[in-house]
C-alpha cells in the first residue's frame, strides 16, 4: 500500500502552528520569528515533508523556468547543433541562479498559443522576424523578454555582426577569384513571415561585396539549416545552366549537406566547387576538407542572453549588446576556381 504524501496540515499540526505559518515558512521566511521558522523546519524534515512544486509557484506566483520561443518543431532543433551550443550558453548561467530552461515551440502549430500557455517567468526568443505575430503576444503577456538572431526590437536583443561575417566570406571568395556563385539561403521562421532578420543581414552582407566586384548576381536557393536540406539545394543547383563555382550558405549545416552531396556526385572540394558555410559548429573542422565557414560565439550569444533575462526579472533595465563579433575560418574546402 502507498504511503501518503506528507501534507502542510500535518506539519502544522505537529509543530503546533497554523498551515499559513507552515506556508510562511517555505516562501517567506523573513515574516516568521526565528524560533517559529526553526520550529516548523525541522517538523518538516522529521516529517520528509517538502512544498509542491505546482503550489509553490502557484503561491510565489513564480515559476523558475525561463522560455525558449523556437519557430520550429523540435524535431528540426534537435537536429541543428546550433540549438546545442546555444543552450549550453543559457544553462551555465541559469544554473547559477537555480532557473530551468524549458523549450516552447509552436503549439497546434500556433507559436502565440504557445507563448500564452507556457508556465514560466519569462522569453528568450529565438529568429523571429519583425513582423513576426508572436511579438505581439509577448507585448500582451508582458513578460520579460529577450530577443536573440532578431531585428532591434523595443527590448533587449543580442546579435552578432551577421552582415560583417558575411562580408567576410563573400570577399574571400571574390580574391580568390571565382566570378559565379551560389547562395544558400536560410529559410522564413515561418511560413507567414519573409526572411529573417539574420539572413537579411547575411544577404546584404554578400550581396555588398559582389556588387563592389562587379559581379553577376548570383543564383540564390533556399534551404533549412539540416543536412538533408543542404544536399537538396545541391540537387537543384546542379540544374542551372550556369554552374557556380563556388557557394556561400547560410548555415553550416547546410554547407555540409551540399558538400557530401556534391562529393557524392563526383564534384571534387575545392577543385570543382569552393564551400562556404557560417556558425563554425564543431563539425566543421572534421569536414574532409575542412569547412571553411564564418565563426559566432554561439555559446557566449546563450550567456549574454540569460543575464539580460536575469537582469529583468530583476527590475532592472539593461541595454542592448553591441553585436557580438564574427571572423571568418580558411579551411580546406575553399580554393581558387578550376585549379
Amino acid at each position: 500500500m502507498p504511503l501518503s504524501r506528507v501534507t502542510i496540515a500535518d506539519v502544522a499540526r505537529t509543530a503546533g502552528v497554523s498551515k499559513t505559518a507552515v506556508s510562511f515558512a517555505f516562501n517567506y521566511p523573513e515574516r516568521l520569528g526565528q524560533a517559529t521558522l526553526d520550529r516548523v523546519l525541522q517538523v518538516a524534515e522529521e516529517l520528509g515533508y517538502t512544498p509542491h512544486p505546482l503550489a509553490r509557484a502557484l503561491s510565489l506566483r513564480r515559476s523558475g523556468a525561463i522560455g525558449l520561443l523556437i519557430p520550429q518543431s523540435l524535431s528540426a532543433v534537435f537536429s541543428n547543433p546550433f540549438t546545442s551550443e546555444l543552450i549550453q550558453g543559457l544553462g551555465s548561467v541559469f544554473a547559477e541562479h537555480d532557473l530551468t530552461l524549458l523549450l516552447v515551440p509552436p503549439l497546434d502549430g500556433s507559436l502565440e498559443e504557445a507563448v500564452r500557455q507556457a508556465s514560466v517567468d519569462g522569453f528568450i526568443s529565438l529568429g523571429l522576424a519583425a513582423d513576426d505575430p508572436t511579438l505581439e503576444a509577448l507585448a500582451r503577456m508582458g513578460l520579460p523578454t529577450v530577443h536573440v538572431d532578431s531585428d532591434p526590437l523595443s527590448g533587449a536583443v543580442v546579435n552578432v555582426d551577421d552582415r560583417g561575417g558575411a562580408e567576410a566570406a563573400a570577399r574571400h571568395l571574390v580574391e580568390l577569384g571565382h566570378r559565379r556563385l551560389a547562395l544558400i539561403m536560410l529559410p522564413g521562421a515561418r511560413a507567414r513571415t519573409g526572411l529573417t532578420a539574420v539572413a537579411s543581414r547575411r544577404l546584404a552582407g554578400y550581396e555588398a561585396v559582389l556588387s563592389e566586384a562587379g559581379l553577376e548576381d548570383p543564383l540564390q536557393l533556399v534551404a533549412g539549416a539540416t543536412l538533408e536540406a543542404g544536399a537538396e539545394a545541391f540537387a537543384q543547383m546542379r540544374g542551372q545552366a550556369r554552374q557556380p563555382t563556388a557557394v556561400l550558405a547560410m548555415s553550416d549545416m547546410a554547407a555540409v549537406g551540399l558538400m557530401a552531396a556534391a562529393q557524392a556526385a563526383g564534384r571534387r572540394v575545392p577543385e570543382d566547387l569552393s564551400i562556404v558555410g557560417f556558425d563554425d559548429l564543431p563539425m566543421a573542422a572534421w569536414t574532409r576538407p575542412g569547412l571553411t565557414t564564418v565563426r559566432q560565439p554561439i555559446a557566449e550569444k546563450g550567456r549574454l542572453a540569460a543575464q539580460l533575462v536575469i537582469s529583468l526579472l530583476e527590475g532592472r533595465r539593461p541595454a542592448s549588446p553591441p553585436p557580438l563579433q564574427t571572423s571568418l575560418v580558411v579551411r580546406g574546402s575553399t580554393g581558387a576556381p578550376g585549379r
